[in-house]
């Protein structure tokens, strides 16, 4: 099979006898002759609605193989999907689709009855998975089921539009400054060129098994997905309910015989805490990567200590506009480290360059500058974010990370911090100016500032406000059950403390360092904090 494929599409060159073989397993197991049935039925269909090259296709249902089937099916007709989490509130769904304004959504009952009061763009049209019989419309717009979409006569050929690599693949939403999610348009060629690397770099095929852990709106299933279903191998999907339930996601590992595992650091750092990982359990493991947050370097040699000797690790680095564009495979002596493991070097496809803050080009070991990323790895930009101060940048292929690395003597990376206030916890990119505009919503909160306090496992987000005069102080609970209609679960705040006023500096802005330095520091004290 092609290593370096330009788009991505169903694979089409796999042997006969291959088509019995799993495509996913977990609580349903589909061959891959059923997978690409259901995908050109699907794509048949979506032709007969009269989609277009770059319309886009939204999905919002929970995690289950016909999430997948959806997503190959939008690529097959030059479409670009825009996954969304199934837990994802309501009101960020309706903003997302304003935003995007995909021609169809794949949803199942439960999400669908969500959106009864839309609004939603009126070019949609709906279709539901699971469920007997959906309403015919919903919302004013018209509604089908996946069984009767999905049905196409036998024999039917449908001649399937060509692809370019520059094409769009797929809309990621991340968290925005002003509030809003910020959508990061990805080609054809930004996946293609990743999924080439790691089928390259990774001897893997279709005797393997691979765990999707991680969201489809998160660009680490990129890798779960596209490696996985373009090798012939098969692929585990991992349903919302189990994704932090270790006994689960061990007893998964063990009865799928998981050999390749992909998530956040924390989601191993549970499996091994907890015990529910065991050597037994683990001796499947062919290749165990981990990306989005740095792995405390105990905690790694922890997860070692259970692994197979020839299990291989890599940590894999990347902002959403790049994917991954660095990668290190860990070795013996970086457990020994007392700070984190390397990002490593490039990727396929990815040139890294590292400057200091007059744009001058850092070589020399240990010394702090901010990493610029050029090359295929490179996404188009933000979707209709023309006034974007990257946009400049992502014209030309490049995109300034807001990451602070350094070199070490051997020129491997390692990456020193943010720029910035873009945080990242649980493997998740939070703006936290999100999260205040979130909490400003509330009718008895004046103003507010979202700190990320701690590090590693200890890291939380610390809320401060004040209120409007003589309102009452909400709980965190309160607080919590507000911005719940509003953000992800991973974007609530852990704490919140209430003050008279918050701390400014010199151009008016909520002086977060003063803050950082705690409440007491400020220009006045706290009233109190909800607990």
């Amino acid at each position: 099979m092609d290593a370096h494929p330009a788009v991505i599409r169903l694979p089409r060159d796999l042997p006969p006898d291959h088509a019995e073989r799993p495509a996913f397993v977990g609580a349903e197991t589909v061959t891959y002759g059923e997978f690409t049935g259901r995908v050109d039925a699907l794509s048949v269909r979506l032709l007969d609605l009269a989609v277009r090259p770059g319309d886009r296709i939204a999905i919002w249902m929970d995690k289950q193989p016909r999430y997948a089937e959806a997503i190959f099916a939008a690529l097959e007709v030059g479409c670009a999907y825009v996954p969304l989490d199934g837990g994802q509130p309501k009101q960020r769904v309706l903003t997302i689709l304003a935003d995007a304004e995909p021609t169809v959504l794949f949803t199942d009952p439960r999400h669908l009855a969500a959106l009864d009061d839309g609004p939603l763009p009126s070019s949609l049209t709906m279709i539901v998975v699971d469920g007997d019989d959906p309403p015919a419309t919903a919302c004013g717009l018209p509604v089908r089921s996946w069984t009767d979409f999905a049905g196409v006569a036998p024999g039917r050929i449908t001649l399937l539009p060509s692809l370019r690599a520059t094409d769009l693949a797929a809309i990621l939403y991340t968290s925005g400054s002003t509030g809003s999610p910020k959508g990061v348009r990805i080609s054809h060629r930004n996946l293609a060129n990743f999924v080439g690397w790691a089928r390259q770099e990774l001897d893997v095929g279709p005797d393997d098994v691979f765990a999707n852990h991680a969201s489809f709106n998160f660009d680490l299933s990129t890798f779960d997905l596209f490696t996985a279903l373009t090798s012939g191998a098969a692929l585990w999907v991992i349903g919302d309910a189990a994704a932090r339930d270790v006994s689960a996601l061990a007893a998964g590992i063990r009865e799928h015989g998981v050999t390749v595992w992909y998530s956040v650091p924390s989601i191993l750092s549970l499996l091994t805490a907890s015990g529910a990982l065991t050597p037994e359990g683990a001796r499947s493991l062919r290749y165990v990567l981990f990306a989005g947050e740095v792995f405390p370097v105990p905690r790694l040699r922890d997860l070692v200590e259970l692994l197979p000797e020839d299990t291989a690790l890599y940590n894999l680095y990347g902002p959403t506009e790049t994917n991954v564009c660095t990668f290190h495979r860990v070795r013996p002596q970086d457990l020994r480290r007392e700070t984190p493991v390397p990002i490593g070097g490039p990727i396929t496809g990815a040139r890294l360059n590292v400057v200091d803050d007059n744009g001058a080009p850092v070589t020399e070991p240990d010394v702090i500058g901010h990493l610029i990323v050029e090359g295929d790895c490179v996404t188009p930009g933000y979707w209709r974010r023309t006034a974007d101060p990257a946009t400049a940048y992502h014209c030309a292929g490049k995109h300034p990370t807001g990451d602070l690395v350094s070199y070490e003597s051997d020129g491997r990376l390692v990456y020193r911090g943010r720029e910035d206030r873009m945080v990242k916890l649980s493997g998740y990119r939070i703006e936290l100016g999100e999260i205040e505009a979130a909490v400003q919503q509330h009718p008895d909160i004046a103003d507010a500032a979202v700190l990320l306090t701690g590090v590693g496992q200890q890291a939380r987000l610390a809320l401060y406000y004040t209120l409007h005069p003589g309102a009452p102080r909400p709980s965190l609970v309160r607080i919590k059950q507000h911005c719940a209609r509003r953000l992800p679960t991973y974007m609530l705040p852990h704490t919140a403390t209430c003050l008279d006023q918050l701390p400014r500096n010199a151009n008016g802005k909520a002086d977060y360092r003063r803050l950082a330095q705690g409440p007491a520091q400020s220009t006045a004290a706290p009233t109190g904090a909800a607990r």
